[in-house]
């Protein structure tokens, strides 16, 4: 699955480098061939979304290399920092669109009907969202906020070029149309970059894992070994793919140090198993009077 996964982000940053690229370059020929600065600066934008592609395949990069002494849980939060960044990015694109949008409606410009230049940035579009609905696929298949990241930078040029395309074919009629849904657009791109840069820096920070997880680390545990009393005290901390778990196990002061062991041996080895985590266990003795008061 690591594998798996790896190949996976290093797949969508890529492709999507590729057809950024190849986009770039139709756009800005047609761009310079009707003179049309729209067109030369939308090439732009798709352009620009190699950033984010390239910050993803770097992320990736780091993100999976070996544990080493000064990272010996692994280098699975570099991921994290790579959709941190994509966020910002995200929001400085939102910021120029919105201030462009602005100052459309401000000049009240209008663009020039071209049919060819409408059908290539409608192409252009399609070929962005195909690309965005894949990278989010791929997302949901292997939780990656990075790859989501990714994602919805194409999918804000695949709305952004669409914008044009259609402003362009309806000319001057409606001259507001590119100015006002740039906008409108722009606020919706801000608040997923706000989205992704609050989910990337709350797991980066800690975040407490969810209560479904909370509960099958507990009913793994207790189901080990019927002489285990309670388990408390779990606290998971992520590394990327790579999860640390720590926990306490109750058990009777009756048994011996060696039972004691191989009990929180066989539930390291249980989690580890069911949910691939690396598992500490702490054992606590229990008398057979506060085991009375913990069972009322």
């Amino acid at each position: 699955m690591c594998v798996e996964r790896e190949r996976a982000g290093y797949l969508e940053g890529v492709v999507s480098i590729v057809v950024n690229v190849l986009l770039f370059i139709v756009k800005f020929y047609y761009g310079l061939l009707f003179n049309s600065i729209a067109v030369i600066a939308d090439a732009i934008h798709t352009l620009s979304d190699s950033l984010t592609s390239a910050i993803l395949i770097v992320g990736f990069r780091i993100a999976y290399r070996r544990p080493d002494y000064e990272h010996p849980f692994g280098h699975g939060r570099a991921e994290l920092i790579a959709s941190l960044i994509i966020g910002v990015v995200l929001g400085f694109v939102a910021y120029e669109l919105s201030v462009e949008s602005y100052r459309k409606l401000l000049e009240a410009s209008t663009l020039v009907f071209s049919l060819i230049l409408v059908i290539i940035l409608a192409f252009s579009a399609l070929v962005k969202e195909l690309l965005a609905q894949w990278a989010f696929r791929l997302a949901d298949e292997y939780n990656s906020q990075s790859i989501r990241g990714d994602a919805w930078h194409h999918r804000s040029d695949a709305l952004v070029t669409g914008i044009l395309a259609i402003a362009i074919f309806i000319g001057s009629k409606y001259w507001w149309f590119d100015g006002a849904a740039g906008l409108a657009l722009s606020l919706i791109i801000f608040y997923v970059a706000i989205k992704l840069v609050f989910e990337a820096s709350s797991e980066l920070l800690g975040k407490a894992p969810e209560k479904n997880i909370i509960e099958k680390i507990i009913y793994i545990a207790k189901n080990a070994s019927p002489t285990i009393l309670s388990v408390h005290h779990i606290h998971v901390h992520k590394y990327g793919e790579h999860v640390e778990v720590t926990l306490h196990v109750d058990l009777p002061d009756t048994i011996t140090l060696e039972e004691a062991h191989k009990i929180a041996t066989l539930v390291e080895e249980k989690i580890k198993s069911e949910l691939g985590y690396e598992t500490t266990v702490h054992v606590e003795p229990v008398t057979s009077k506060h085991k009375i008061k913990h069972e009322d």
